[in-house]
């Protein structure tokens, strides 16, 4: 049994109560920003627990679920793969699930690269609110931690704390006049996520151009959907926030922590954090509420069993 769709704003979708699918199937089309390869990935409902998946065409064998013990590479993008096929640069489209609450979608895609589309999550999103969110009859508890978790590599690192809510404390720190020393602290609810974390695009070096696509990267990437910058400013005239680049640090952040499938109470302290740390803490946190889950079930049955065992 389902629920009517929603196809408004919602209140609140990190912390829903319940499983989440889409009313009907959409389709994103466009180029992969680093492949420049063309095509489209079709969204469509999917039963509740499947969870989100990612399924090939053509020569893609099997399906490649979205989980962060799927994940084969974090330098540029997150990479998730299966031993046959890959789809890269998740991120983006994983940020809006996560805002629009969706927990069971079958993605199927003719690409081997989610589109960029602007270089944000918000087209994304848009797209997620066209074809309507149906609330599902299955609960669906928000992950929530008993102890920190944490990530450290030389000077970086990314740190969940329990917390009853969503929220980040970000810093950047980039050899450039216009990204040193930057911090953001903010609540993740819904409403922060769309209007002030969704339309954040991606941004990039223009330095870093030349070797990037020898390298064969950013074939895709263009002013129109990637803020770049020059040696004391930026190329483009039309930032949409002052501080745009931090916030698509944290739009990352909230896509690479929604491989785990499920909302996320913590506090997430990241300092130069990137794909490649916020994997390993998705792993982390992972096997931590796994691990907690054990203990609390082993408690219970030990409870049951000297409440039984106890003299009438």
């Amino acid at each position: 049994m389902t629920r009517p769709a929603e196809t408004l704003r919602p209140t609140d979708r990190i912390g829903r109560l319940n499983r989440a699918t889409l009313a009907k199937t959409v389709t994103i089309e466009g180029t992969g920003i680093h492949t420049g390869e063309k095509g489209q990935i079709v969204l469509k409902p999917a039963e509740a627990g499947t969870g989100l998946i990612f399924k090939g065409t053509g020569s893609r064998i099997g399906d490649i679920p979205v989980s962060p013990f799927y994940a084969q590479d974090g330098v540029q993008a997150v990479t998730l793969g299966n031993r046959h096929w890959q789809i890269k640069t998740v991120e983006h489209l994983l940020c809006a699930m996560a805002a629009a609450g969706v927990s069971d979608c079958i993605m199927e895609t003719t690409m081997s690269e989610v589109p960029i589309l602007d270089g944000s999550s918000l087209p994304f999103y848009e797209k997620l609110m066209e074809g309507g969110i149906q609330e599902l009859d299955e609960p669906m508890e928000p992950l929530k931690l008993s102890n920190p978790v944490w990530v450290i590599e030389n000077d970086r690192y990314v740190v969940a704390l329990p917390s009853d809510e969503f929220k980040v404390t970000y810093t950047i720190d980039y050899p450039h006049p216009m990204l040193r020393g930057q911090t953001l602290t903010m609540g993740l609810n819904a409403d922060n996520l769309i209007d002030d974390i969704l339309p954040a695009r991606t941004f990039g070096f223009l330095k870093d151009v030349e070797e990037l696509r020898k390298r064969g990267l950013i074939q895709g990437g263009s002013l129109d959907n990637a803020v770049v910058l020059t040696e004391d400013g930026y190329l483009n005239d039309d930032l949409r926030f002052e501080d745009e680049c931090i916030r698509h640090k944290i739009l990352d952040l909230v896509g690479d922590l929604y491989l785990l499938g499920r909302p996320l109470k913590a506090h997430i302290v990241a300092f130069r954090a990137g794909h490649s740390l916020d994997i390993s803490l998705g792993k982390k946190i992972q096997t931590r509420i796994a691990m907690d889950e054990l203990a609390s079930r082993k408690d219970r049955i030990q409870s049951a069993e000297k409440v039984s065992a106890s003299p009438v």
